[in-house]
C-alpha cells in the first residue's frame, strides 16, 4: 500500500511564505532595470534565492523518501538552516516571520520538535500574517512531544513492550488525525522507531525470553511487511538477514561442524534465509544498501563454503 501525501495543513502555511516571497521577487525584479535598485528589493531576492528549493523539497514524504539534497549535495534541511542564519546576520529583523517559519518547518523535518515549536511561538507571538498557521503548527508539535515525553519502564521487559505498544497506539491516533499532511508522514516515521526499537529489544534479551529467536524472526517479519513503504525498508531486510546470518553462526559455535552435534540442516535453513534477503537487496538498483548486500552475500558463500569444509 502506497500513501500519496498531500500536504495540506503545512502546505497552506508555506504557500503563504512563497506567495509573500514570489511577490518581492517580481518587485526586486522590477527595480533591476533601475539605474539605483531599491536595497529592500534585493534583500528580498536574496531570501528568494534561499528558499526556493527548501519551498520546493519540504513537502517531500520524509517516511517514504530520504531528505532531499540541495545543488551542493547538502541536506536540503540543514543547509537551508545555515543560510537562514547568515542571512539573518546580514539582515536583522528583515522578514522575521518569513524566516522563523521556514525554520520552524526545516526543524520538524529533521525531527527538532522543540526548536520547531520555539520558532512556531516567535510567528505566532508576532501577529504577523502566519500566526494563525503557526498555532497550528504548534498544537500538532506539542501532541508529538506528549508522546515523546511518555516514560518508559527500565525493570520488566513485559511492561517495556506494553508502553512502546501504547506509544504506537498514540503514533496511530495521529497519522489518522493528521492525514494529509507533513504530520502524517512525520508520525510515520516516529512509529516506525518504535516498531524498530520493538524488535532490537526483543533480539538484546532473546536469551532471557521463551522462544526468544523466534520472536525476533516474528518482529522483523511484521517490522519489513508494515514498513514496506518506508524508505530503510532495504535497510530492514539487510538488518534481518544478519540475525540470520547470527543464528548460523551461533548453531556452528555452540554444535562443531566437525562433531555429530552439528545440525547441517539447521544451518543451511539460516543461511538460506539469510542469502534470500541479501540477495532481494542486491537486485535493487539505485539504493545505497545495494553495495552493502553483496559484500554481506560474499561474506555469507564464504562462511558456508568453511563450515561445509569443516562438516564433511
Amino acid at each position: 500500500m502506497r500513501f500519496r501525501i498531500f500536504d495540506r495543513q503545512s502546505t497552506a502555511g508555506s504557500l503563504k511564505v512563497w506567495v509573500f516571497i514570489v511577490a518581492l521577487s517580481i518587485l526586486s525584479s522590477g527595480c533591476a532595470s533601475k539605474l539605483r535598485p531599491d536595497p529592500q528589493y534585493e534583500v528580498g531576492g536574496s531570501l528568494l534565492e534561499i528558499l526556493k528549493d527548501f519551498q520546493r523539497l519540504s513537502h517531500e514524504d520524509l517516511y517514504r523518501f530520504p531528505i532531499p539534497k540541495d545543488v551542493t549535495g547538502m541536506n536540503i534541511m540543514k543547509a537551508t538552516l545555515i543560510r537562514l542564519e547568515n542571512y539573518e546576520k546580514k539582515f536583522p529583523n528583515q522578514f522575521s516571520d518569513i524566516t522563523s517559519f521556514s525554520k520552524a518547518m526545516a526543524y520538524e523535518r529533521l525531527r527538532d520538535y522543540d526548536e520547531a515549536v520555539r520558532h512556531y511561538r516567535e510567528v505566532s507571538e508576532s501577529n504577523g500574517h502566519l500566526g494563525s498557521q503557526a498555532e497550528k503548527n504548534i498544537e500538532a508539535l506539542e501532541a508529538f512531544q506528549k508522546i515523546l515525553r511518555m516514560p518508559l519502564p527500565t525493570r520488566d521487559p513485559f511492561e517495556y513492550t506494553r508502553e512502546l505498544d501504547e506509544k504506537v497506539l498514540a503514533w496511530n491516533e495521529l497519522i489518522e488525525k493528521y492525514q494529509g499532511t507533513a504530520y502524517e508522514y512525520l508520525a510515520r516515521i516516529e512509529e516506525e522507531r518504535i516498531d524498530r526499537s520493538k524488535v532490537a529489544f526483543v533480539e538484546l534479551n532473546r536469551h532471557r525470553l521463551k522462544d526468544g529467536s523466534q520472536l525476533v524472526i516474528l518482529g522483523y517479519s511484521q517490522l519489513v511487511t508494515k514498513h514496506g513503504q518506508s524508505r530503510n525498508f532495504y535497510r530492514y531486510l539487510l538488518d534481518f538477514g544478519d540475525f540470520y546470518v547470527k543464528l548460523a553462526k551461533e548453531h556452528a559455535a555452540q554444535n562443531s561442524p566437525e562433531g555429530l552435534l552439528f545440525e547441517a540442516d539447521t544451518f543451511d535453513t539460516f543461511t538460506k534465509s539469510a542469502l534470500k534477503l541479501y540477495t532481494e537487496v542486491a537486485q535493487q538498483d539505485g539504493i545505497l544498501e545495494k553495495i552493502e548486500a553483496k559484500g554481506k552475500i560474499e561474506s555469507l558463500q564464504a562462511l558456508v563454503k568453511k563450515i561445509r569444509r569443516l562438516s564433511q
